[in-house]
């Protein structure tokens, strides 16, 4: 006997993809219910299953997949039927732990880019904190992101071509502490090396663009806001390589390839 149930399978990872799902199809055979899990997103993602302490002595797993759009992970975990009160629902965090990532730890990107800055040709923006900075950009997840202070409805434009793969804008929330790290409104996109820019702390229901969009360098892709953690209304912009793991980038027109605290920046280009 089979059955198929569309699922939706939150995830946590260390690049903060709070709120973000899989997709999960459940179907039963004999005695054991069975998980396969697609990747909805337009990115590729690397997902690491992990049995609870409490659970690993029964289910099985597989423990690491690459799945790019669409691909689907069959039979990623199996759950005894005995194991299960009511295998009509299933809460899946109650036996195993999820870790993911968006990125492919194959591909490599290009340190030799020269990006643009994140705003329309001729506007200035002053640097609140920069590459390292003690606030909060103090960890490899961080590390190399810039926050430009922007005001609350000022345009952002895309440093680099690429796919939109993902859209927060339904928050109107912030805080001056980290109880609010989830409320952020953000945009990601992939770029043809495999490198990932998000786009952080735009305004409620902020994004010019769609999921699955094309978008060119310097196109008009959101509106700054104040959402998530912030004391005041700024644009956080940080790019990544698969694992999390933010990487230093440089703008064009700009001598120094390390933007300093303080001083504003003007787009020439």
């Amino acid at each position: 006997m089979k059955k198929l149930l569309l699922l939706l399978i939150t995830f946590t990872s260390i690049q903060q993809f709070y709120g973000q799902s899989l997709k999960s199809y459940k179907h039963i055979e004999n005695d054991t219910v069975y998980l396969d899990f697609i990747n909805p997103f337009y990115a590729p993602m690397e997902v690491k299953l992990l049995p609870l302490d409490s659970t690993k002595g029964f289910i099985k797993v597989n423990p690491y997949s690459f799945l790019k759009y669409k691909d689907t992970l069959k039979k990623a975990v199996a759950i005894p039927i005995a194991r299960l009160a009511d295998t009509s629902k299933i809460h899946i965090q109650s036996y195993l732990k999820f870790k993911a990532n968006f990125g492919d730890s194959k591909s490599d990107a290009d340190n030799n880019h020269a990006y643009l800055l994140p705003y329309p040709k001729g506007k200035r923006y002053k640097i609140i904190q920069s590459f390292g900075g003690k606030f909060s950009h103090n960890d490899p997840h961080s590390k190399y992101a810039i926050d430009f202070g922007t005001k609350v409805g000022d345009t952002i434009t895309a440093v680099r071509s690429g796919k939109v793969f993902f859209i927060k804008e339904d928050s109107k929330e912030h805080c001056r502490t980290r109880k609010c790290i989830n409320t952020a409104n953000k945009l990601y996109i992939l770029h043809d090396d495999g490198s990932m820019a998000h786009y952080v702390h735009l305004d409620c229901e902020g994004a010019l663009v769609d999921v699955g969009d094309i978008v060119k360098a310097g196109q008009p892709i959101a509106i700054s806001g104040m959402t998530c953690f912030t004391t005041i209304p700024h644009l956080h912009l940080v790019l990544y390589k698969s694992g999390g793991l933010s990487i230093p980038f440089y703008f064009k027109g700009q001598k120094r390839k390390k933007l300093k605290q303080g001083r504003f920046y003007k787009r020439k280009l």
